[in-house]
């Protein structure tokens, strides 16, 4: 054994294994995407206080779910979760990249679709697959079998992993099934988001550590933006992948509204600016240390984070080259194995920090540092056999004891068994087996592709490898800096990509350096001050053993990087509602009808709606949320024909972008095995996607609307159904009513959004105020003489506009008109 170990990492020619040489070949791809549809009523993850145990802030009423556990229940639907495919080959070797709108990844979700892949298509897929995650903390929860994370998300359901898998398998054939030749190239901007539009430092604590004595203490929030870009051979644009790091927590944990939030903004936007046919995937990078930034609050803000990252994206998307020349490919994957005895880290023979063997009742000398700052090793107060979580807090989140440390930032370290009998009793648990089997493992994937055209952060455009590390955790600014040193020192790679919140979920990923300093993201990974270097480590080695070769030797022959096997867990047996009059609107709201935003109920049916200043909400009886997911969808009349309405990117104006809201009210509110009534509620701002918020086309529009009700029959899921459908009453699309009101010299001008409104109008307006009138005017004045017309611009002035103007001597009446028709008058 260990000579074939040998083997592996040192391949030769004069060893004696029928190894295949890595052959170069024409790149092909293929892309796809589509909605995530799972229950509303399953538990949103990325907000302990979500936990009924620990406050369940976000509960809106006394409703419960039968995906729901420990957690409180999502009530409606801001967006829905996407789920994005790459497949990427070149007749050598393949890379399936999967991106879900989730919080984490999961290595068991990764196990079944590589068996599903490889059944469906005859392809090796062992180690070729990515699941990267947004991290969007208002996505649902239950998907992760990996327990200590539990206090994230909820237990672990069957049917909302099989449910996930499914779907994510479609993707991942339908992408396969539209490969084609392409071009393919990558390039990557630096200090893209100069004055924090978009995203910003989190971390305060590390401020002044100095890690490298080239770059600047603290380092801030990772400056890079890469992008791959795709095309066909024609040139036509197919699909993007761009990677920077921000977390996905606007909405906070108040919010129990399914939401894609900043990230999946972000996401939005640049798919509607980039116009029709291109598939837009946005990839984490170090975001573990970054919050969103925006404008506004609530929904609105998430809208301006996107509206914000569209100009120099796009700009990094229009200077990337690609090519079609021939690329080699070659990816491994590894499940490391973590303990307290395991895991080290040397930095390449800089330094020798380990733990110190477990010592039951031992207290540690609580020395961190040497007299020269130095870290002292070995590590005595990580004295815990199960690892510990909760460290770096000032108290820890459900305190009962520590590790035998009173130093910061181990003192408020809780060993991993204690916490073991918290989670029995949140989550109804028989027995955690202990140290836990998600944590004795974590997952990494490294993959080489190339050379690509590659324009380079200085601006050249150069032929270059890209090497890809995909991290199992929340990959932070100084990690990211540290991963692009090493991988150019040990591997010779230059600007490698770092991919986080992929292939499995470890928590934050921080240097030894700057866990200690303490602070919030210590808290959630269990391994300690050098768990996350360890994985780089663990993956630089196996990039070294596996992809410095000119081979393609088995990455694991021993099984010794097995993934983890998870046991099968039943399904579910609580039957849907069968709802007999599923599809029926009403008008009248029965006693108690939930809405988001607390947005008052109106159910009229009202004939003429106005840009911006128009909301049309609608209801009816729908199916029981475990089979029923509501479509509505937004047509318009032309030529006597009811046609969808399609975005600046060419897709059907719905409920899964931000223009429609859903939310979900069961009667009875409990339990949920009662025979209950479904009732849904959605709504639309007369608002318009990316580059057309105030120019919505006028005419006749209404409201479509299909789902499905259960119709009996099994005993879990999947469940079998029946569709329905209906559509609302139609209205007129009218033009913004534009405010004006005199003031010395001019007129001040506004289009006022209303008090109930969601929408981003516009970047420098207000959701639920005023809003600037843009471009050139058209004014009246009418007067006893008759009318007199001229054109002007206005100013910006707040957040409204400025028209520096004198009304004509006897008008008394005056008339101003945008470019896009919206119209208001004043009496002079």
């Amino acid at each position: 054994m260990l000579l074939l170990a040998f083997l592996v990492a040192c391949p030769g020619p004069e060893a004696d294994f029928d190894w295949p040489d890595v052959v170069a070949g024409a790149p092909v791809a293929g892309v796809a995407e589509a909605d995530l549809r799972l229950p509303l009523g399953t538990p949103l993850a990325g907000y302990s206080n979500r936990c009924g145990y620990l406050g369940g802030k976000s509960k809106q009423d006394n409703r419960d779910s039968a995906f729901s556990v420990g957690f409180v229940e999502s009530t409606g639907l801001q967006t829905r979760p996407q789920l994005k495919g790459l497949w990427l080959e070149n007749g050598d070797d393949n890379l399936l990249m999967l991106k879900a709108d989730l919080i984490y990844s999961f290595d068991g979700a990764i196990s079944a679709l590589t068996e599903r892949l490889e059944a469906a298509t005859g392809q090796e897929m062992e180690g070729r697959i990515v699941l990267a995650t947004s991290h969007t903390h208002a996505s649902y929860g239950p998907f992760s079998n990996a327990i200590h994370f539990y206090l994230g998300g909820d237990r672990f359901n069957e049917e909302i992993f099989q449910s996930l898998v499914t779907q994510l398998e479609s993707v991942a054939l339908e992408a396969y099934a539209s490969r084609e030749p392409v071009r393919i190239g990558n390039a990557w901007a630096k200090d893209w988001d100069p004055e924090d539009q978009v995203y910003r430092d989190r971390r305060s604590e590390n401020d002044d550590l100095v890690i490298w004595e080239d770059a600047e203490p603290g380092y801030g929030k990772d400056p890079y933006l890469h992008m791959l870009r795709i095309d066909t051979l024609a040139g036509e644009p197919l699909g993007m992948a761009f990677t920077f790091g921000m977390h996905g927590t606007s909405l906070e944990g108040e919010s129990s509204m399914v939401s894609t939030d900043a990230p999946g903004h972000v996401e939005w936007a640049v798919q509607e600016a980039v116009g029709p046919g291109v598939m837009v995937m946005h990839l984490q990078g170090a975001g573990g240390d970054v919050s969103p930034a925006g404008r506004g609050e609530s929904f609105a803000r998430l809208e301006s984070i996107g509206e914000a990252a569209i100009t120099p994206i796009l700009a990094l998307w229009e200077s990337t080259p690609t090519s079609s020349e021939s690329i080699a490919m070659e990816t491994v994957s590894r499940h490391h194995e973590q303990g307290l005895d395991t895991i080290a880290v040397t930095r390449n023979g800089a330094v020798d920090w380990r733990y110190k063997p477990y010592q039951e009742g031992y207290f540690a000398d609580d020395l961190i540092y040497g007299p020269d700052g130095e870290i002292l090793s070995p590590l005595d107060e990580f004295n815990a056999p199960n690892g510990a979580a909760f460290c770096g807090a000032d108290v820890p989140l459900i305190p009962a004891g520590n590790i035998g440390s009173e130093v910061y930032p181990y003192s408020a370290c809780m060993d991993v068994e204690l916490v073991s009998y918290i989670l029995k009793g949140i989550f109804d648990l028989e027995d955690i087996p202990l140290p836990l089997l998600s944590s004795q493992k974590a997952a990494s994937t490294v993959s080489r592709i190339g050379p690509l055209s590659t324009l380079t952060p200085e601006g050249e455009i150069v032929k270059r490898d890209l090497l890809a590390g995909f991290f199992p955790g929340e990959t932070t600014s100084l990690f990211a800096e540290q991963w692009r040193r090493r991988a150019l020192a040990e591997l010779g790679d230059e600007m490698p990509l770092m991919v986080g919140y992929a292939q499995d979920h470890e928590g934050y990923l921080l240097l030894p350096e700057d866990w200690l300093l303490g602070g919030y993201e210590p808290n959630i990974n269990i391994w300690g001050p050098l768990q996350a270097e360890y994985l780089m480590e663990q993956t630089l080695e196996m990039a070294a053993a596996v992809l410095g070769s000119p081979v393609r030797e088995p990455a694991d022959p021993t099984g010794r990087f097995a993934p983890t096997h998870y046991a099968f867990t039943p399904l579910l047996e609580e039957q849907p509602d069968t709802t007999p009059g599923a599809g029926t609107p009403f008008l009248e709201a029965p006693e108690y009808f939930w809405t988001p935003l607390e947005m008052p109920l109106d159910l009229s049916e009202p004939a003429v709606v106005n840009r911006v200043q128009g909301v049309v909400q609608i209801a009816w009886e729908g199916g029981d949320p475990a089979v029923d997911q509501p479509r509505i969808v937004l047509q318009r009349k032309e030529k006597g024909e009811w046609l969808d309405v399609l975005s600046p990117s060419g897709r059907p104006v719905t409920e899964s972008s931000p223009e429609i809201l859903l939310a979900h009210t069961p009667e009875p509110l409990y339990p949920s095995h009662a025979d209950q009534t479904h009732r849904y509620w959605a709504a639309w701002q007369a608002v318009g996607s990316v580059g057309e918020r105030m120019a919505l086309a006028l005419g006749s529009y209404r409201l479509s609307v299909s789902g499905k009700r259960y119709v009996g029959g099994a005993l879990h899921w999947p469940w079998p159904t029946e569709d329905y459908s209906f559509d609302s009453s139609a209205f007129e699309l009218a033009p913004a009513w534009i405010r004006i009101t005199p003031g010395e010299g001019g007129f001040g001008l506004s289009i006022d959004a209303p008090e109930n409104g969601w929408r981003l109008v516009d970047l420098n307006g207000d959701a639920r105020g005023e809003n600037p009138v843009l471009g050139l005017l058209e004014l009246q004045w009418e007067g006893p003489d008759g009318v007199l017309s001229e054109s002007q611009e206005a100013n910006p002035l707040g957040q409204s506009s400025w028209l520096e103007v004198q009304a004509p001597q006897g008008a008394t009446r005056l008339v101003v008109e945008d470019a896009l028709g919206n119209q208001g008058h004043l009496d002079l």
